[in-house]
């Protein structure tokens, strides 16, 4: 493994949205909630005539290990929020914040929480992860000191925003710890069906969770929704856009949610489900005025990756 500086802090992932009980039961029964799950195509060739490419790419988890030697936290069976779980983490960690497995009927009792009630549990678990990578004096970290990395996919950057933009659902300490955000297919301004914003009473399965209307209460924008309609903000007083990253999607051939028919009602200029202008976040000063747009790219990729999730 080649030499890196530090220094190295925990990555908490935070997975997307599942709209189903299966699909919740599904996620509560993967230990990594996709992070593990790699790809091997590549449709990013200049001959659109030409068939895809086999390009291999493990999976972000496998890649954090082999090349950064990070590693997950699970010890036992147990995950680091359950009771009996002890000691101290590596700095070099990967957390899976499973907020799903209260909704499932595998581990939970089967009612879905609010999007409020994941970011309250994700600030939890950042300080459960602070203290426990603090706890072992060998990271080199101090309270005071200690940062993580919130790397969120779909409905998972909505769950970090909610956790940095409203105080309400987080803790000040916890979200110092943030050092930076990454999202990737993120509906940062909502979901648009047939070019219509997700209505706020469709509330079948959460989907509201994707209504402007709906997002402006837990992301805060209040105020700046009624002026603008847009909900793709990130006050700078809240968390420095400067340190947040955005992924945006940009094929929508190979998402085959719902027997295609989320590509065809999101059309095109989107991911197969996340419109593109829609994927990405804008800082705004304390004046309401726009500060800076957030760091940017652009991937050949569908919602989920791909022909394989990634």
């Amino acid at each position: 493994m080649a030499s890196h500086p530090g220094p190295f802090y925990p990555i908490i992932y935070v997975r997307g949205y599942a709209m189903s009980r299966d699909e919740i039961d599904q996620t509560t029964a993967d230990p990594f909630c996709g992070f593990n799950i790699g790809t091997t195509v590549y449709r990013a060739n200049c001959d659109k005539k030409k068939p895809a490419k086999k390009l291999i790419f493990e999976s972000p988890l496998i890649r954090l290990g082999s090349d950064f030697d990070y590693s997950d936290v699970y010890e036992d069976g147990l995950d680091i929020m359950d009771e009996g779980w002890t000691g101290p983490v590596p700095s070099r960690s990967v957390v899976i914040y499973r907020y799903y497995d209260p909704a499932s009927n595998l581990l939970g009792g089967g009612e879905t929480p609010e999007i409020e009630q994941f970011a309250r549990g994700l600030s939890d678990l950042v300080l459960k992860v602070r203290d426990l990578v603090c706890s072992d004096p060998k990271n080199g970290l101090t309270k005071k000191t200690f940062r993580c990395y919130l790397v969120a996919h779909s409905m998972g950057g909505l769950v970090c925003r909610t956790f940095l933009q409203n105080p309400k659902h987080s803790a000040k300490e916890a979200r110092d710890c943030i050092d930076k955000v990454f999202t990737y297919a993120t509906p940062h301004n909502g979901i648009e069906i047939s070019g219509l914003n997700v209505p706020g009473w469709l509330s079948l399965n959460d989907i509201n969770n994707f209504s402007r209307e709906r997002m402006a209460g837990y992301l805060n924008l209040e105020a700046v929704f009624a002026k603008t309609k847009r909900v793709d903000w990130l006050p700078e007083e809240a968390f420095p856009s400067q340190r947040f990253f955005c992924v945006v999607a940009t094929n929508r051939a190979d998402y085959a949610a719902a027997a295609g028919a989320s590509r065809t009602f999101a059309g095109h200029g989107s991911d197969g489900l996340v419109g593109i202008e829609n994927a990405s976040v804008w800082g705004i000063n304390a004046a309401g005025k726009v500060s800076l747009p957030c760091a940017t790219a652009y991937a050949y990729r569908s919602h989920s990756g791909g022909e394989i999730r990634a």
